[in-house]
């Protein structure tokens, strides 16, 4: 999403760019909030799911992966309409909705208020056809209209099985569209979203957002951290339990980077222009146990590192090696995160069409039971470490999961090579196919301890995934 950010800061005048951008990030939010009770109250009522939905509601048993309303593991297939709320029409908005349904598309990243930085039209909060989030800019005094509307357009996506991760005030917003007077201003804001969201299943709570925290003491944190935080704790006021998390700066952070958040987040959003897997392992890593949920890299049409738009190769890249690095899901995104002119024209994305042949091939696995294995492969494995500045398609790590009873495997090759196996790491007995990531195409394959990849994919690339399952 940050893609002008990058390519801002590797020009003259970068410096003033980065503090026009976020300055609201540095503002100075005075006062405290009241205490936090010692006794929250009780969660209200889970909110009804549609019939069929598998909404996001919680963390599954072993802190890896997220469960539904019934306590069934999600497979987190996101896309990225951070400024849906204000660039469209209810109508419009329905379109988008609609179309992602069709895609296969459960979950997406969505910015509860407008700024031009984060896609919207205006620094206000303004929607595209006027309506303002506040009176006067006023945190505590809502206009209705702007919050009837962004209910109902909530409200649609989880009809359509769409979990939200919604930000009700982010990097971007603050100081801008979102001025709070004080600290106790923070969670008062945050108690009457944690009410107003109350029926909305679905939701999943985050702040941040190329989030840079300004302060000396990261440990203590920030006037903005702190305003971030009240606002969590104002929804928590409310009952609501539901999962939360921030999402730091790029190049690359998860959430637990930054000491002040490090034990305040339900799951870590990865954020990783580079490939991916260092990030997610490092968040996978974590103790204790957390999702690593990788949920920002490179967007379609666009490229974070400088170089040229990513395609669809680097898409599926991010999501096979995030999904085979421990992440439980992945996010999609496109240079229409801020739905640019046409955006409806380009609905049919072929990155989005390959990063969904990727998850249908994990969701076909008992993929909650998967861990990433540096055992499996022992040749073939390919370059180990990355720094900021390398490009998705210069990486050529290998990366695999398995099961702990041996049982499933997946291993991504981003490459062509020979692959050495430890076939001692697996069950006796199993199968093995090599899956054409663009198509999803599958050839079975004699499982041996060298096995060479099939050569070009039907998009023109070397990557494959190896799917190893029992007999």
């Amino acid at each position: 999403m940050a893609a002008t950010a990058v390519l801002a800061l590797a020009v003259a005048g970068a410096v003033i760019w980065w503090d026009r951008e976020h300055e609201g990030q540095a503002s100075r939010i005075g006062g405290t909030a009241g205490p936090v009770a010692a006794e929250l109250p009780a969660a209200p009522p889970a909110p009804e799911a549609p019939d069929g939905a598998h909404l996001v509601s919680g963390i599954g048993p072993d802190g890896r992966y997220f469960v539904d309303q019934d306590g069934a593991p999600v497979l987190v297939r996101g896309d990225s309409p951070w400024s849906m709320l204000v660039d469209l029409s209810p109508e419009e908005a329905l379109t988008y909705l609609d179309d992602r349904q069709g895609r296969g598309v459960n979950a997406l990243i969505v910015s509860l208020l407008g700024a031009t930085a984060n896609g919207g039209p205006s620094d206000d909060g303004a929607t595209a056809d006027g309506l303002l989030p506040f009176v006067g800019g006023d945190v505590l005094s809502w206009e209705p209209a702007y919050w009837d509307r962004a209910h109902t357009i909530l409200a649609a996506a989880a009809e359509r099985g769409m979990s939200v991760f919604l930000y009700p005030v982010d990097g971007w917003t603050v100081g801008r569209a979102f001025s709070p007077a004080s600290q106790q201003d923070c969670r008062t804001y945050g108690e009457r979203v944690g009410r107003w969201a109350a029926d909305l299943p679905g939701v999943v709570w985050m702040t941040g957002g190329d989030y840079f925290p300004a302060t000396d003491d990261p440990a203590a944190g920030s006037d903005v951290d702190r305003c971030f935080d009240q606002v969590v704790q104002g929804i928590r006021d409310t009952g609501d339990t539901r999962p939360f998390s921030i999402q730091l700066g790029y190049p690359r952070s998860v959430s637990t980077d930054d000491p002040y958040w490090a034990s305040r987040v339900d799951f870590s959003f990865v954020y990783s222009y580079p490939p991916a897997p260092d990030a997610v392992r490092q968040a996978y890593d974590h103790e204790p146990a957390i999702p690593a949920l990788f949920a920002e890299g490179n967007y379609e049409g666009e490229n974070n590192d400088g170089g040229p738009p990513a395609t669809p190769e680097s898409l599926r890249r991010q999501a096979a090696w995030a999904l085979t690095s421990g992440s439980p899901g992945d996010f999609y995104g496109s240079d229409d995160w801020e739905f640019l002119d046409g955006w409806q024209d380009r609905l049919d994305a072929p990155g989005l069409r390959q990063v969904g042949v990727v998850r249908d091939v994990l969701e076909a696995l008992p993929w909650w039971q998967l861990r990433p294995s540096d055992d499996l492969l022992i040749a073939g494995a390919g370059e180990a470490r990355v720094d900021d500045t390398t490009d998705v398609l210069d990486g050529d790590r290998a990366t695999a999961a398995v099961t702990a009873d041996g049982r499933t495997a997946v291993v991504y090759v981003p490459t062509a090579r020979e692959l050495g196996l430890d076939l001692g790491v697996l069950a006796a007995g199993p199968t093995a196919r090599w899956v054409d990531p663009s198509s999803g195409e599958a050839t079975d394959v004699a499982l041996t301890e060298r096995l060479r990849t099939p050569g070009r994919n039907a998009d023109g690339g070397g990557d494959w995934l190896l799917v190893i399952g029992p007999g």
